[in-house]
């Protein structure tokens, strides 16, 4: 049996037209590129500003204000109160560090 052929749409009358695509190339130099990118995060850091309102109220853009909790003061009894562990001093700066994240 002999294979199907392939039959296209195109107008077997008609000649095709080629293809052709036009770019257009324009060099920029890294001066003109930084002051592009700057401009470009300058634009975006108005367009944030402006729908901040200026007033820094954590709403997290869903209108209801959180609440900010106020920093209290730390005494060293408040510090000895939360039962930190001994810290003896004698394995150096890795040791303190590592007493730290304890």
């Amino acid at each position: 049996m002999a294979p199907k052929r392939r039959t296209t749409r195109l107008n077997l009358g008609a000649t095709p037209t080629p293809v052709t695509d036009t770019y257009t190339t324009t060099s920029v130099t890294n001066a003109q590129l930084q002051a592009m990118i700057n401009e470009g995060i300058t634009a975006a850091l108005a367009a944030r500003d402006a729908t901040r309102n200026g007033d820094d109220s954590h709403t997290s853009g869903t209108g209801a204000r959180r609440p900010v909790q106020v920093a209290r003061e730390c005494t060293y009894p408040d510090f000895l109160k939360c039962q930190p562990l001994n810290f003896k001093g004698t394995k150096g700066v890795v040791g303190l560090t590592q007493w730290f994240e304890k």
